[in-house]
């Protein structure tokens, strides 16, 4: 059974993620839960996957030069390490910005981000930091890049975070 196979967005995956997670929890559900817990993280990493790859492929679609396949991967497991942080995480482009994140900055920055003063944000490309200067606002950035929140409410945060510790 495919758990995720009608989600249309990282955030519907993440609502079902966490339904599915209650349902199943070997507190609730026995020990069939447990495997079923299981299958459910399991095919919530590929569903994160598999978007992330989707978002990486329609971007450079159209460009001449694609980075190497592999150079995906940082992305995900990126994305990955940091869905649970508490922050607004914004996919623009091939990069991840980390908004309101002031209190993980540490964590953030162990990971390769990098904060951007303009842009009052932490920034992830998977490559080093190279000092480029646009002029453009980060609404023009997102227009022309292409752009998908990955954050949640508060209230929802907490709750993720909860299932996620019964997860484990």
């Amino acid at each position: 059974m495919n758990y995720f196979e009608k989600c249309q967005s990282v955030e519907e995956a993440k609502k079902r993620y966490r339904e599915l997670l209650k349902q199943y929890h070997p507190d609730h559900a026995g020990q069939e839960g447990e495997a079923a817990t299981v299958e459910i993280i399991n095919q919530f990493n590929s569903f994160l996957n598999g978007f992330m790859s989707h978002s990486f492929n329609s971007y450079y679609a159209d460009k001449e030069w694609k980075p190497a396949a592999d150079a995906v991967t940082p992305f995900q497991e990126i994305l990955q390490k940091i869905i649970n942080l508490d922050c607004e995480i914004e996919i623009i482009g091939y990069w991840i910005y980390c908004f309101n994140s002031k209190e993980i900055r540490e964590q953030l920055k162990a990971l390769g981000f990098w904060f951007s003063g303009n842009r009052k944000a932490w920034i992830y490309s998977g490559r080093p930091k190279r000092n480029i200067s646009s002029h453009e606002t980060l609404d023009e950035i997102r227009a022309k890049k292409g752009s998908q929140k990955v954050s949640r409410e508060k209230e929802e945060k907490d709750k993720e975070k909860q299932a996620y510790k019964l997860a484990m």
